[in-house]
This record gives structure tokens, C-alpha cells and sequence, in this order.
């Protein structure tokens, strides 16, 4: 099938709301905040835009939903065609991973910097990093269950039970405290030879 004008933002949003049913343009931006941190992340411009486009595309469908003291809540569905645009995308090879750090980037030419420029970018990295890793580690004690019910407030509650744990998210929240445990083991280790190095 052919993808017009899609990204993996679009599959994102599609993804979410093939997993959790109807959502709206706030629900899918503490989903991405909650769930998808780990390997992608969105602005709420970014989701607003994509759902409007998706509209334009057939791929979403959008029915407002009126509430009391509040403007109307415009909720989203996935059609048949989101459904089938998220099989296709599915099946195609995925793009190679591209890693870009700044920290990486800064440390390739550390002989540039001040003497401590690198050593304090380690050391706020090192700070980033655990804190990520405390996140995925907590994440994981809550991992989403498909169609759960939902809050009293209507949106859905991604950590509602424990029992039928999706075996995917279980993959990929293992993978997130993985890396995170090796990009600190490695903070660590140049901290100690730039240590060793300030010494002699």
C-alpha cells in the first residue's frame, strides 16, 4: 500500500488508537508521554497536526464529544483504511537506526573544550540518565493492558492492571533499561578515565 505523507509519528498515533480505542489529542499526548518515551516522542503540536492530516487521508475519524463546563472534546477513531496503512507499515523494513547525541558529538571533539566542559557534561548526563532509568524501571511495574477500562473522566488509563501484560511493551521497556544501563556504565567509565587523565 502505498504511504502518502506518512511518518512514524503518524504510526504512532494510529498504534495508540488501534490499542486503546477512541482518544483524543490530549489522551494520545499522555500516552506518547507515558508509553511510547522511550523510543519516540511528540510535541502536542506535532499530534494535532498529524490528526488533522490522518483525517484528510481517511485513516482517523473524529466525533465531539460535549462535556459540561468545558468545550467539546473532539475524540478519534482509527477507520479501516488506518488500519490497514498501520499493517502496511508493518511489513516494511524498518529505517537503520541512527544515533544522535550531542554529548557524543561534544566528547569527539573534547580537546577543543575547557578542561572541565566535558567532565560537567558527563556528570548532568550521568544525573539525566539515572533519573530515565528510574522512569523505565518504574514504567515497567505497569506495563499497559489492552482495552482496559477507562478513568472516570472518560481518557484511558494505560497502567489499569497487571494480568495480561502486552508481551511487545514487555520487549521494549526491557530494551529502554538496557540501554539506559549501558549509556550509564559507559558515563561512568570515560568519567573515570578523564579522572585518571586530569591526575597525571
Amino acid at each position: 500500500m502505498d504511504r502518502p505523507e506518512a511518518y512514524p509519528i503518524t504510526y504512532g498515533v494510529l498504534g495508540l488508537l488501534a490499542y486503546w480505542g477512541p482518544l483524543s489529542g490530549y489522551d494520545l499526548k499522555q500516552l506518547f508521554d507515558h508509553v511510547l518515551s522511550a523510543m519516540w516522542s511528540a510535541a502536542h503540536s506535532q499530534i494535532y497536526n498529524e490528526l488533522k492530516r490522518m483525517k484528510g487521508l481517511g485513516w482517523v475519524e473524529m466525533e465531539r464529544e460535549e462535556q459540561e463546563s468545558r468545550p467539546d472534546r473532539k475524540v478519534y477513531s482509527i477507520t479501516p483504511a488506518g488500519r490497514a496503512a498501520l499493517e502496511s507499515w508493518q511489513q516494511q523494513p524498518p529505517a537503520v537506526l541512527q544515533l544522535r547525541d550531542e554529548l557524543l558529538l561534544k566528547m569527539m571533539f573534547g580537546s577543543f573544550a575547557p578542561p572541565e566542559a566535558i567532565s560537567e557534561n558527563i556528570r548532568a548526563s550521568i544525573a539525566l540518565h539515572e533519573q530515565r532509568l528510574l522512569q523505565y524501571r518504574q514504567t515497567t511495574q505497569h506495563l499497559p493492558v489492552r482495552d482496559q477500562p477507562r478513568q472516570a473522566s472518560g481518557r484511558p488509563n494505560p497502567y489499569a492492571s497487571q494480568e495480561e501484560e502486552d508481551i511487545y511493551f514487555r520487549l521494549v521497556s526491557r530494551f529502554a533499561i538496557n540501554f539506559e544501563q549501558t549509556y550509564l556504565n559507559w558515563l561512568y567509565e570515560a568519567m573515570e578515565v578523564l579522572e585518571e587523565q586530569n591526575e597525571e
